[in-house]
C-alpha cells in the first residue's frame, strides 16, 4: 500500500494529541505533518498562574520542531489558502498536498469590532499573561474590570478563575480594600454551557469573595480616555485596569475555503468529525459546547483513530461522547473541578467540586504531565 500523508492544520491541543496518536498507530511509510505559524507551543490554562507570577513562561512553553524526534514532520508558517477539493493547502508560499487533512486551527482573536478593547489587558495569550504580571506590581488601588467582551470564548472559567486568583494576590499584599474586583458577562450566569447548577456555584464563589458580578452586559465600546466601559443596553461602568476577553472568530483561511456554516463556524458531526475551538457543537439545550482543550483533546483522540483506521482499511468505529472538565483555580493553594457530560439530555450532567487542595494539587500534576507526556 503506498503511503498516506495526514495533514494537521494548527499545533494547539488538538493538533497536537492528533499528530502524536496518529505517528504511533501508523506504518512509517505515512507521514504525518503539523503546522503552525509559530514554533512553540504553550501550556493555556496556565496563563493565569503567569499573569500572578507563579509560573514562568518558560515553565510552560515547548518547542514543536523538538516533534521531529518523535517522527513528526513540523512545517512552520501562514496556512494561506485551503483548497478542498483538490487537496492541497498554501503556507508561507509553499504547497502541501495530503491524503487527509486534520483541521485544529482554534479560534482567531479579534479587536476590530468593539472601539478600544485592543487596549485592553488580557490573559487569553502569553504575552498578555507576561503583561499583566508587571501592570499588577504596581497596581495597589482602584477598580479592576474583568469583562467577557463576546460570545462564543473558549475556556469559560478562565475569567472568573482570574478574578478569584487577583482577589487572592491583592489579599496577600494587604491592599483587598482598597481595590474593587468585578466581573461583567454577556451570559446569563457564569459557564451557561454547563448549566444553571454550576453557574450558581460561581456566583456563589465570587460573593463570598467579595467580587462583583453583572450578567447580561453586552460591551458595546471602551473609553479609555475616561476609564469607561459603555454596554449595549446605554449602561457605563468605571474602570481603573480593564482585563477583557478578545473577541473569538473562526480562521479566516477557513472561512474563505468554504468549510465555515452559517453560524460563521466550522459545522461538524459532533461524535465523529470535530477537533477544536473552530468547531460549532450544538448540545441538547440548545446552546452549543464550550471551547476548550479538554475537548479538543477528545475530539483530536477520536479523529485521529479514526483516520488511521481507514487508512489501514478498517472501519472508524471511535465516537467522541461529549465528557470533559476543567481545573478553576481559586487562590494560590486551592481548586475547584467542573466535570461532566455535556452531551446528556436534556441537557448537560456537570457538577463542580471543590474548591480544596486536592484539585489544586491535581491541576499543578496535570500542567506537568501534559507537557511530559507530548514533549
Amino acid at each position: 500500500m503506498a503511503g498516506k500523508t495526514v495533514l494537521i492544520l494548527g499545533g494547539g491541543t488538538g493538533g497536537l494529541v492528533a499528530a502524536h496518536r496518529l505517528r504511533r498507530m501508523l506504518a512509517k511509510e505515512h507521514r504525518v505533518v503539523l503546522v503552525d505559524r509559530t514554533p512553540f507551543y504553550t501550556f493555556a490554562p496556565s496563563y493565569t498562574w503567569v499573569m500572578t507570577g507563579k509560573r514562568d513562561p518558560r515553565r510552560i512553553t515547548r518547542d514543536l520542531r523538538s516533534l521531529t524526534k518523535k517522527g513528526i514532520e513540523f512545517a512552520m508558517g501562514e496556512i494561506e489558502r485551503i483548497d478542498a477539493s483538490g487537496k492541497r493547502v498554501v503556507v508561507a508560499g509553499r504547497e502541501f498536498g495530503y491524503d487527509y487533512l486534520i483541521v485544529a486551527l482554534g479560534a482567531q482573536y479579534s479587536s476590530d469590532e468593539i472601539e478600544g478593547l485592543g487596549q485592553s489587558w488580557t490573559f487569553y495569550h502569553l504575552d498578555g499573561a507576561e503583561g499583566l504580571r508587571e501592570r499588577l506590581q504596581t497596581f495597589t488601588s482602584g477598580r479592576v474590570a474583568i469583562v467577557v467582551s463576546a460570545l462564543p470564548y473558549k475556556s469559560p472559567a478562565a475569567p472568573y478563575e482570574g478574578a478569584l486568583l487577583l482577589d487572592d494576590q491583592f489579599r496577600r499584599r494587604k491592599v483587598r480594600d482598597d481595590v474593587e474586583i468585578h466581573v461583567y458577562t454577556p451570559e446569563i450566569t457564569p459557564l451557561t454551557a454547563a448549566g444553571a447548577h454550576v453557574g450558581e456555584r460561581f456566583v456563589e464563589l465570587l460573593a463570598g469573595r467579595g467580587i462583583g458580578f453583572t450578567a447580561g452586559t453586552k460591551l458595546a465600546e471602551v473609553d479609555h480616555r475616561s476609564r469607561q466601559l459603555r454596554f449595549e443596553s446605554g449602561a457605563s461602568a468605571a474602570f481603573d485596569l480593564l482585563i477583557a476577553t478578545p473577541l473569538h472568530r473562526c480562521p479566516a483561511v477557513l472561512r474563505e475555503s468554504g468549510l465555515a456554516g452559517e453560524s460563521g463556524w466550522v459545522e461538524v458531526d459532533r461524535e465523529t468529525l470535530a477537533i477544536g475551538d473552530a468547531t460549532n457543537i450544538p448540545l441538547g439545550d440548545g446552546k452549543a459546547l464550550p471551547k476548550t482543550g479538554v475537548f479538543a483533546h477528545g475530539q483530536a483522540e477520536v479523529v485521529s483513530r479514526n483516520v488511521a483506521a481507514e487508512i489501514a482499511d478498517g472501519e472508524p468505529i471511535w465516537a467522541f461522547g461529549g465528557q470533559g472538565g476543567c481545573f478553576l483555580s481559586a487562590s494560590a493553594g486551592k481548586a475547584a473541578f467542573v466535570t461532566g457530560n455535556f452531551f446528556a439530555e436534556p441537557g448537560p450532567d456537570v457538577r463542580l467540586r471543590g474548591p480544596n487542595r486536592r484539585w489544586h494539587w491535581a491541576k499543578a500534576g496535570y500542567e506537568r504531565l501534559w507537557l511530559w507526556r507530548w514533549f
